[in-house]
């Protein structure tokens, strides 16, 4: 990674850590892989599994509870030995992780997807559940290392930002054509031979964009220069002691809770709520995607003049006031116009997820001198990758408990308001919880930018050519 260079001390403190845009662009591309199987199957497992396999729906929200257990101990474990994994010139150290990864989300998604009605459902809670544990550490092993070596290779959050962003455009994409599938083969009519078509050509298609887009990466060695490594008890108690982290650990599980499901639920909504599903949802879809992309560079814009958590809190403000429309109202373009403010408000909490932790890592590393960005991702996820699973389970107990049917052509209205409360809801809840812990978070103002400047001169050696 490069930077610019000047001879007067003034501009060098105003120097920028720049990564290349030919780097953000394969850190989009590999993501973008794994986000097309992951759009699939948050958006369609569970519409699959109830209306097409006649899985019952509390079943599934058990299997995603134990596989919340399961996720929760193999993501520490991962951080962990990947922190400790020694650099290699060429092949740099996250990376090696990175192409580990790619595997298992195959295996696990074709696993996932291989089920059929005929098969017992004891049996299909069984390989649905291994599937998801294979597929989540496979996914698991990218998203730590992926993020990890986000915040290594800039100290700045404009760039931090910036990678996520263009993560995001190739993201966005190939998770918009997953979204029109399920929109346009999610419904009753479509045989089942034609969906595990889908599923097969989707999951093809992901494992090779993911190579590609890790194939590209570059991971200097020199990244790691001077790194040292605490004994496990002594870097426990080290996370631990971090009030930013704790902070940020809460922040991450209940706006993470909403953020991972809205497209799981949204499915939902529109085709029980609202009364809409297939080509007329999918045209809607599309003339929002233009909308996607401005909120990736407003949120951008926002982001240099208030910086990451400022702008953050507006966007989850604006989430609140979407959510509640959604609550209350059953009115097709009001619902499209709820939705297109909620994706906003997502893409700023994805974009600005990795600038927040990066600051909570530097401002770390000052106080021990060690620099554990997988642990503290791996800790991290014991409390939040849950939250996605507690989501799910909490909607299809509160679809359950008020008459939802996956058989049935229409729902009754009771099932229709649960629908309502499930997907709307507890999200506004999640979300007032998530701008009061924005709202006091410890890492703000005149301390920030004391750790800001401080890791400006570690990454001014670190990354001097």
């Amino acid at each position: 990674m490069s930077k610019r260079k000047n001879n007067s001390p003034k501009d060098i403190n105003n120097t920028i850590h720049k990564v290349p845009f030919s780097q953000k662009a394969y850190f989009g591309i590999s993501i973008a892989g794994f986000t097309f199987i992951g759009s699939m199957i948050d958006g369609a497992l569970l519409k699959f599994y109830t209306d097409f396999i006649l899985f019952p729906a509390l079943w599934f929200g058990i299997v995603q509870l134990l596989f919340a257990i399961i996720n929760s101990i193999n993501d520490p474990i991962i951080g962990y030995f990947s922190d400790r994994t020694k650099p290699v010139e060429g092949k740099g150290k996250r990376k090696l992780w990175l192409y580990r990864a790619i595997p298992l989300l195959g295996i696990g998604y074709f696993l996932i997807i291989s089920m059929n009605p005929y098969v017992p459902h004891i049996m299909i809670f069984i390989c649905l559940l291994i599937g998801l544990a294979i597929y989540d550490t496979g996914y698991a092993m990218h998203g730590i290392n992926r993020t990890a070596l986000i915040i290594t290779v800039t100290d700045d959050d404009s760039e931090r930002a910036s990678i996520v962003t263009t993560s995001l455009v190739f993201q966005t994409i190939l998770g918009i054509i997953s979204y029109l599938l399920i929109l346009l083969f999610f419904t009753g009519t479509t045989p089942l031979s034609v969906l595990y078509i889908v599923f097969i050509i989707v999951g093809v298609i992901a494992v090779g964009v993911a190579f590609l887009g890790v194939n590209g990466i570059k991971e200097p060695s020199k990244l790691y220069y001077g790194q040292t490594f605490p004994k496990i008890k002594s870097l426990i108690k080290e996370v631990y002691k971090s009030k930013s982290f704790i902070f940020y650990i809460l922040l991450q599980f209940v706006v993470g809770a909403v953020t991972s499901t809205v497209i799981t639920f949204q499915v939902f909504y529109f085709e029980d709520v609202v009364g809409v599903a297939g080509t007329l949802v999918a045209l809607v879809s599309g003339i929002t995607l233009p909308f996607t992309f401005f909120a990736y560079y407003f949120v951008q814009v926002v982001t240099k003049r208030l910086g990451p958590r400022k702008t953050l809190m507006i966007f989850l403000s604006m989430n609140i006031i979407a959510f509640l429309g959604l609550l209350l109202s059953r009115i097709f373009i009001l619902s499209i116009i709820f939705y297109l403010i909620v994706n906003m408000g997502n893409a700023a909490f994805w974009i600005l997820s990795s600038p927040i932790f990066g600051n909570v890592i530097d401002e770390n590393e000052l106080k021990t001198g060690n620099r554990n960005e997988g642990t503290f991702l791996g800790i991290n996820a014991i409390f939040t990758s849950p939250s996605k699973s507690i989501m799910i389970f909490l909607f299809t107990l509160i679809i359950t408990s008020m008459g939802y049917n996956g058989a049935a052509i229409t729902q009754t209205e009771e099932a229709v308001l649960g629908i309502q409360v499930g997907t709307a809801l507890i999200p506004i809840i999640l979300l007032i919880i998530g701008f009061l812990l924005l709202l006091f978070f410890p890492l703000r103002g005149e301390k920030l930018e004391r750790v800001k400047n401080e890791m400006k001169k570690i990454y001014d050696k670190r990354l001097e050519e």
